[in-house]
């Protein structure tokens, strides 16, 4: 049983809450033909008001129809105006149904409290005479459907807020914000529509559906996951079925293309949950046989699965993922990492800036994994790579990594800019290097000063 008092606080519009609030108190008082009747007053007020956020939005059926309210509410003495409100509450459910603000059930359910209003506000239409008497629990189930069925949702339409989730996705200038894609399509619509759209995006992120639009599937299927990764937030059990719904046909696209989706979305813990055992060996075959040469440049798809190391739950579905990476040389590793960083790859890094042979190999390096691991380094991590780094005459005295230094400590958090590693580095590097020296990082000396962290003098 829902909770009256919880749900009003839900109601779409403020000056509809107070409504609702009011039919409660009737109900809970022992009031039921006035709950009911102060409920149909919600249910009108409501509709009017989505009708006018439609009509602004373009909707031309209730632009219409708020065309005609507003001109009975500039004559309210009128009688037509009385009669062209009367028309306009009799039309309201057919109308809220047309634009896919309810559902035919939920019409249905609506039509029976208009009903009832009519008995309750009209006791004159029973049969002789007797008055329509109905029970408390009978207005709260009045008032819970009409909570559940309308008031609480925004004005969002069905198909059509599908059809406007489509178009944003396909739209070249898709930003894909998670807080947007979660107001916009998930959090206000109903939660048929949800399983809609949800249902949507699994398919393309999964399946790469053909589009057609000028924007590849590929990139259209990866717009589709960063949607899915939002909707998980507050829907993750949704998320779940649809993806699982859609596994077994996964299963069937050709090898590359299962890659592309494991990749796109191998971050989402409810994919590993739905894929089967007979995937997971076919993947982890595909794993394998990766080969490429030291210093030659891995696909886009190779690179994509073997970033999946990062993430705990694919090394926990993928044994031999980590026994790849492991096995690759630096310089690849260096490459994997930057499709993919985070706090587990982070921990490569300072390995990787040891084994750099010359100048442009280190920079190389340095620029794939330095800038890309920086904001999920820990304090040990920080300390293994400042010091690999120092120790590493490739890398100290390379051209670009004077300025790659500052560029990394601005972008390690901020607890870790305070760290004695900083110091200690420089204190190593100048160690090594002559007085006039280009390679003493005075430019990261002056950053550690501006953020309040005294170095020594050069």
């Amino acid at each position: 049983m829902i909770d009256l008092e919880v749900k009003i606080n839900q109601v779409w519009h403020q000056e509809v809450r107070p409504l609702v609030a009011e039919a409660y108190r009737c109900y809970t008082m022992g009031s039921a033909r006035a709950s009911i009747v102060v409920t149909w007053t919600a249910v009108c007020a409501d509709l009017i008001h989505k009708l006018h956020q439609l009509a602004e939005d373009g909707e031309g059926e209730a632009a219409a129809v708020v065309k005609k309210i507003d001109s009975a509410r500039e004559k309210p003495d009128d009688k037509q105006a009385v009669r062209t409100m009367q028309e306009v509450e009799n039309s309201l459910l057919d109308i809220a149904e047309r634009l896919e603000l309810v559902d035919f059930v939920q019409k249905r359910e609506l039509e029976r409290l208009k009903e009832d209003r009519n008995l309750a506000a009209h006791p004159s239409l029973r049969p002789l005479g007797e008055l329509f008497t109905p029970t408390t629990e009978y207005a709260r189930a009045h008032l819970a459907a009409a909570i559940e069925a309308l008031l609480i949702h925004p004005p969002s339409q069905g198909r059509k807020a599908r059809d406007r989730f489509r178009d944003y996705v396909d739209d070249p200038a898709f930003v894909g914000s998670a807080a947007f894609l979660r107001q916009a399509f998930f959090d206000r619509v109903k939660s048929g529509t949800q399983r809609s759209i949800v249902s949507l995006a699994a398919k393309h992120a999964l399946l790469e559906l053909s589009t057609p639009g000028p924007l590849s599937d590929t990139l259209i299927a990866d717009r589709y996951a960063r949607c899915l990764r939002a909707f998980a937030e507050h829907g993750r059990e949704l998320v779940h079925q649809e993806i699982a719904a859609n596994v077994t046909r996964l299963a069937e696209l050709p090898l590359d293309r299962q890659i592309r989706a494991l990749v796109r979305l191998g971050d989402l813990d409810v994919l590993w949950d739905a894929i089967d055992s007979a995937m997971r060996v076919q993947i982890e075959a595909y794993l394998r046989q990766i080969s490429v040469p030291d210093y030659q440049p891995m696909t886009v798809d190779q690179l994509g699965a073997l970033g999946l190391v990062e993430l705990e739950s694919v090394r926990l579905a993928l044994p031999s993922l980590e026994e790849k990476f492991r096995a690759l040389s630096f310089w690849q590793q260096s490459f994997v990492i930057a499709r993919r960083p985070g706090p587990y790859v982070s921990g490569y890094v300072a390995d990787i800036l040891k084994a750099a042979g010359s100048f442009r190999t280190a920079e190389t390096v340095a620029q794939n994994t330095v800038p890309h691991c920086a904001p999920h380094l820990t304090a040990e991590q920080l300390s293994d790579i400042l010091g690999a780094w120092a120790e590493n005459y490739e890398c100290r005295a390379a051209m670009g990594m004077v300025d790659l230094a500052v560029s990394f400590y601005s972008l390690v958090p901020e607890t870790l800019r305070k760290h004695s590693a900083w110091q200690e580095f420089l204190d190593r590097v100048r160690a090594e290097e002559e007085e006039d020296s280009f390679f003493r990082y005075t430019e990261l000396e002056r950053a550690m000063g501006s953020a309040g962290v005294a170095g020594k003098p050069a």
